[in-house]
């Protein structure tokens, strides 16, 4: 839970010497950022940076959560567009790995795999940097000047890859046994329009059912084998 805004707004109020605006600024924003995730293949808004640079800009301002808000939403969607590069900036290593496996050269890839994974948050860092020292306005104008063609293609391509990560997830899952329950869902949220939440506490509910059930029906198959082995015995 340390990438949650509440825990990240604490860090930076423990840094900047506010923890108290810290704390406040991130737990705002964690309602903001709460149904934020990654399903699929989709990518989300990037709330670590989005509640590092709010945070920051309220505590440097000293300024409340508003102040927050305007710098933890454009600095979030801008390293939500930037993802992908900073990810692929970790295949250049991709050479010098395969080669260190191919010798069996263990301790060097434990040592380098930091390295790795700094390759992606340092170019993050550099960004929030930015959009502190720059302001909301900058990071807006920022993503004003991109092209909508642009926008309006990643927009349907996230909407394609959150598809595409469910179809490969429900690939891995699939069975005749559990098809039934697939279909299940689909019926309650489709055609009655049942919320995803009330889905998904019927389908708790249900599984509470069964083991209890089955933790009925084995204790009544295990005391029938009992008194079937006393009847023998005797």
């Amino acid at each position: 839970m340390t990438t949650r805004p509440l825990i990240v707004g604490t860090v930076i109020g423990i840094v900047l010497g506010d923890i108290t605006t810290g704390i406040v600024v991130g737990a705002s924003l964690e309602l903001v950022f709460m149904g934020v995730m990654a399903i699929g293949g989709t990518v989300p808004p990037d709330a670590v940076a989005g509640t590092a640079v709010g945070t920051a800009y309220a505590i440097i301002l000293g300024q409340g959560v508003e102040t927050a808000f305007a710098l933890a939403i454009p600095a979030s969607m801008l390293c939500q567009m930037m993802f992908v590069p900073f990810t692929a900036l970790r295949s250049l290593w991709s050479p010098a790995i395969d080669k260190w496996v191919e010798k069996g050269d263990y301790k060097t890839l434990e040592r380098i795999m930091p390295l790795v994974s700094l390759t992606t948050f340092i170019p993050r860092g550099i960004v929030c940097a930015c959009a502190i020292a720059l302001g909301s306005t900058a990071v807006e104008g920022f993503i004003a000047v991109l092209p909508t063609v642009l926008l309006d293609g990643m927009g349907v391509a996230a909407g394609m890859l959150g598809a595409v990560g469910f179809a490969l997830l429900l690939k891995m899952m699939w069975t005749k046994k559990l098809a039934v329950y697939f279909f299940v869902g689909f019926i309650l949220s489709s055609y009655l329009g049942l919320p995803l939440m009330a889905v998904a506490i019927l389908g708790i509910l249900y599984v509470i059912i069964l083991f209890v059930e089955q933790n009925h029906n084995g204790k009544s198959a295990s005391a029938a084998a009992d008194e079937e082995e006393e009847l023998f015995n005797d």
